[in-house]
Formats: structure tokens, C-alpha cells, sequence
């Protein structure tokens, strides 16, 4: 595979990626959604793993 470079103006840059991300299958896009929230929470440094709900029903007498 050979990598060419492309220098193009801001505004042609916007229109490329809309472009793409027309292109994208739903698949493509979620899958890169899913690598921004793993960057996001790393750089954050946050952990996403939080407490359980637990619900219980108390009869009363």
C-alpha cells in the first residue's frame, strides 16, 4: 500500500470528512465512537466500572 499526502484548504478538509463518514458503515462508525470513549477515559483517567443497583421489594405487614 502506498501513502500519498493531500494538501488541501480547511474547508475542503470538512468536506472530505462528512464525505467519509457517509461512506462509513454503522458498524465503522460505532467502532471508532467506542476508541474516542476509551481515549476520553484514559485521558480522564477515569474509571467507568461503577457500583451495581440492587432493588428489592420489602412486603409490609
Amino acid at each position: 500500500m502506498e501513502k500519498t499526502v493531500r494538501i488541501v484548504s480547511f474547508q475542503e478538509a470538512e468536506e472530505l470528512d462528512i464525505q467519509y463518514w457517509k461512506k462509513a458503515t454503522p458498524e465503522e462508525k460505532l467502532d471508532t465512537l467506542q476508541a474516542l470513549r476509551e481515549i476520553y477515559y484514559t485521558f480522564k483517567n477515569e474509571n467507568r466500572k461503577r457500583l451495581q443497583r440492587i432493588y428489592r421489594i420489602v412486603e409490609q405487614k
